[in-house]
């Protein structure tokens, strides 16, 4: 073979051979791309399906959050809540292996313990009663009755337009609660003369006062084209509500809250605006108080309210209404004038009259240590009307006195002389007795007695006229004895007796009883006119004037001339705090509910029908602003109620912030802050508890809990999760109200 051919023929083997090498090539290549690229893929969708195994886990994790918040909210006994129980602690766990984990946890983890180094638990939960509640509040507070007094201008970020601008989209198109012009909740006729300012305009009781009030906008079945908020986020339509302003505001409003009327034995509070005196009763010995003393205050309750004027009645307990009370009686004054029958005979029996007079006169200035012109005056308007039948009597003993003298005479002449005579004379001796009843009208418009009457063992007397605002009626009775003949008719025992006052129906309006020890001329006074008691005996008594026993500054008065207690309102009660004003029984002493006083009471009673309230705000958990919001609360006040629970310990009933000495400065400020003529007087000191009692809660029903689970692996955060929920733990069963996974 020639040389030529060899290269010839290697050269095309040689080609061939590199188109085979590179076609090789290109085959691996690409085999290597495809393993390549499957081993990619399988890589991903390994990293996939363990990121989304992560998530679920991560799912798992908050979720198991959520499940222990709810734990702790339903196993939560207390009565109140405040952020000091463990609720209100940051929840934080750190899964490492399966010791750690509760029983119920260990299945559902123990594929992640092998998986990872750790987990994560970060568990928060917030008390929606510490936000202000922007389907109920309003902008600006009247009498303390609803929520809606409850003020959304308190908010650091909204402006007063702002806060409208809501209630505007709250209301819809019409502007008004439920549809404009029309009582959409049928409760106009009640509230035209409730005494309440339901539509908190200023004005109380006025035509129409029912229809479009702020009560009838009902966030569960709203009326007409009300618009309430389904969610806080939903607050950002508001027209004026921007981001800026939302995200300054998120935190301190919400949607939620309620307060289910129950005390903190979870037992349903009385209605004290219709509740019957039984029913009171019985609540009040439940916190301790003696059975006559919650009969008092149970029918005096039922009486403040109530404009029949007719006293209640209840196992012998009588209800105080805006009446005269027995204020004084005088059972047994008495003076004597004796005469010579025959000094009569000469003089005549409008001497003897005049005699008796006056001897009572001096009897009276001796006794009554004042001016007694008063007493002396119904005295002998009392002689005078018996003055036909005592000439009468007179003139029959004088006629019988000359027929026997005549025959005396004529018989000592004959055989004793004249002289003996002369040592025979007769005397005439008249006993005048007196008894008063006082009665006192403290108040300050006039009430008349016609057809009232007064009762005791000697019989019953009819009373007419009236009694003018703080003045006095005495009733006088005279009794004059001539030797075996009585003019006149007792209308009080001697020693002792009990004296009853009815009004025209026959109700008892007061019932007071005395025991006289054989002492004359001593009259029996009370102190406090509303008290079932005489406090004092003494000679002469104050007929006509003030007690001398009247002493309001052993109880409540500030000074003797204090007739601010006094009150009986005749209306509904506004609020729960008005309970203040009703008296006890004991001598001027009304419910106080100050520090060291009667508050305990305020956990048992409400004025509300509807056993839900809406919008009432937890004192123990709301911020410094949120508290701003309430009536009366500024911000050292706000600081005081943050600082009382930081040193003494949450508040365990709402009537305990009566405990706060700062709560009680209106009574302190010389200023007359309820205009009713007295200053700083006692209930003053109550206006602001008053304000508060209807729209402040210590135990709380839904609570936001937002709960993150973590995977960590190697130091990072492989998978995580965030959910937002709302648990109403008073629903039954337990509610899940909002849920939202954040990511």
């Amino acid at each position: 073979m020639s040389l030529k051919k060899f290269l010839k023929d290697f050269t095309v083997q040689g080609e061939n051979g590199q188109i085979g090498l590179l076609f090789t090539f290109i085959i691996l290549s690409i085999l290597s791309v495809m393993g390549i690229s499957f081993l990619y893929r399988m890589r991903l969708e390994q990293m996939a399906a363990s990121n989304f195994k992560d998530g679920i886990k991560a799912d798992y994790i908050a979720q198991a959050g959520l499940e222990r918040a709810i734990a702790e909210l339903r196993n939560d006994a207390n009565e109140y809540d405040d952020l000091y129980e463990g609720w209100a602690q940051t929840i934080k766990e750190t899964i490492k292996d399966e010791d750690s984990l509760e029983d119920e946890d260990v299945e559902k983890f123990s594929e992640l313990q092998h998986e990872t180094r750790y987990a994560e638990i970060e568990v928060e939960i917030f008390d929606e009663a510490s936000k202000i509640n922007i389907n109920t509040a309003g902008s600006f507070f009247g009498q303390g009755w609803i929520p809606y007094e409850i003020n959304l201008c308190a908010l650091e970020g909204l402006s007063k337009n702002q806060a409208e601008a809501i209630l505007r989209y709250r209301y819809g198109k019409d502007g008004a609660p439920g549809k404009r012009g029309v009582d959409d909740d049928g409760d106009n006729v009640i509230l035209q003369c409730d005494g309440i300012d339901n539509d908190a305009d200023g004005e109380i009781d006025e035509e129409n006062e029912g229809v479009d009030e702020p009560d009838e906008f009902c966030p569960d079945h709203p009326y007409g084209d009300d618009h309430p908020f389904d969610t806080v986020e939903e607050i950002r339509l508001v027209p004026g509500i921007g981001e800026e302003t939302f995200n300054e505001i998120k935190d301190f409003i919400t949607i939620y809250s309620y307060d289910k009327e129950l005390d903190k034995e979870r037992k349903p509070r009385i209605n004290i605006n219709k509740a019957s005196p039984s029913a009171i009763s019985l609540a009040l010995q439940r916190i301790g108080y003696p059975e006559d003393v919650a009969n008092q205050i149970a029918v005096n309750i039922v009486d403040f309210r109530d404009e029949d004027r007719c006293p209640t009645e209840y196992q012998g307990s009588y209800g105080i209404e805006k009446t005269p009370y027995i204020n004084e009686v005088m059972p047994h004054f008495t003076c004597s004038v004796e005469t010579a029958l025959e000094d009569a005979i000469e003089v005549g029996t409008k001497f003897l009259l005049d005699k008796a007079e006056k001897a009572l006169t001096d009897r009276l200035n001796e006794k009554i240590k004042k001016d007694a012109s008063f007493a002396i005056d119904k005295a002998k308007e009392e002689v005078l009307k018996k003055e036909r039948s005592l000439v009468k009597k007179i003139e029959k003993i004088i006629k019988n006195y000359k027929i026997e003298n005549l025959k005396r005479k004529s018989f000592l002449d004959i055989f004793r002389g004249k002289r003996a005579w002369a040592q025979e004379k007769e005397k005439l001796e008249i006993d005048v007795e007196m008894e008063w009843i006082e009665l006192f009208n403290p108040y300050e418009t006039s009430c008349s007695i016609s057809g009232w009457q007064i009762e005791s063992s000697c019989g019953k007397r009819k009373l007419w006229g009236k009694i003018a605002a703080r003045s006095y009626k005495l009733l006088f009775n005279v009794v004059i004895k001539i030797g075996e003949d009585v003019t006149g008719k007792e209308l009080l025992g001697n020693y002792t007796d009990t004296v009853i006052l009815r009004d025209d129906q026959g109700n008892v309006v007061d019932k007071v009883t005395y025991s006289n020890h054989n002492l004359p001329w001593n009259a029996f006074e009370k102190n406090d006119p509303r008290a079932r008691e005489f406090v004092s005996s003494l000679p002469g008594g104050s007929p006509g004037f003030r007690n001398w026993s009247w002493l309001p500054t052993v109880g409540e008065g500030k000074d003797e001339d204090d007739y601010s207690s006094f009150y009986v309102k005749d209306k509904p009660f506004v609020n729960i705090g008005e309970i203040g004003y009703i008296h006890t029984g004991k001598q001027w002493r009304t419910i106080r509910l100050q520090a060291g006083g009667d508050w305990k009471i305020c956990d048992k009673i409400t004025v509300f029908d509807d056993r839900i309230t809406r919008g009432k705000i937890n004192i123990n958990t709301a911020s410094e602003q949120v508290l701003e919001s309430l009536p009366y609360i500024d911000s050292s006040l706000a600081r005081a109620i943050i600082m009382y629970n930081e040193k003494k310990g949450p508040f365990k009933e709402i009537g305990e912030i009566a405990e706060l000495f700062l709560l009680e400065k209106l009574g302190y400020n010389g200023i007359d802050d309820d205009e009713d003529g007295y200053i700083d007087e006692e209930d003053e000191k109550e206006i602001i508890f008053r304000f508060l009692s209807n729209l402040i809660t210590v135990r709380s029903n839904c609570f936001l809990i937002v709960s993150e689970g973590r995977l960590i692996r190697e130091g990072q955060v492989v998978a995580e999760r965030k959910i937002k929920a709302v648990l109403d733990r008073g629903a039954f069963p337990l509610k899940i109200r909002y849920y939202r996974q954040i990511y």
